[in-house]
């Protein structure tokens, strides 16, 4: 019997900002679920946050920050917020 991880890693089904989205892999990083919700060109004074739940046990919920990835699992969701620095 497959893992949690493992069995949802070929490719996932996951939502943001309540958009049904597809990834390949096992992680996901900051960069690509930003571009996900917002897609580039990004302006350099933009700032975004990004949020997770639903996620496997291992991280279950939580913030992601820039250069760093999460495990992912089927149906997790992702909340992206987007502001200036004016």
């Amino acid at each position: 019997m497959q893992n949690d991880v493992e069995k949802d890693c070929d490719k996932c089904e996951i939502f943001i900002n309540g958009n049904q989205k597809y990834c390949d892999g096992k992680c996901v990083d900051y960069t690509q679920i930003v571009d996900m919700a917002f897609p580039p060109p990004h302006k350099p004074d933009e700032l975004f946050t990004v949020q997770y739940r639903e996620g496997p046990i291992d991280n279950h919920e939580g913030t992601l920050v820039n250069k760093q990835e999460v495990v992912v699992k089927d149906k997790m969701i992702f909340d992206v917020g987007r502001t200036d620095k004016s």
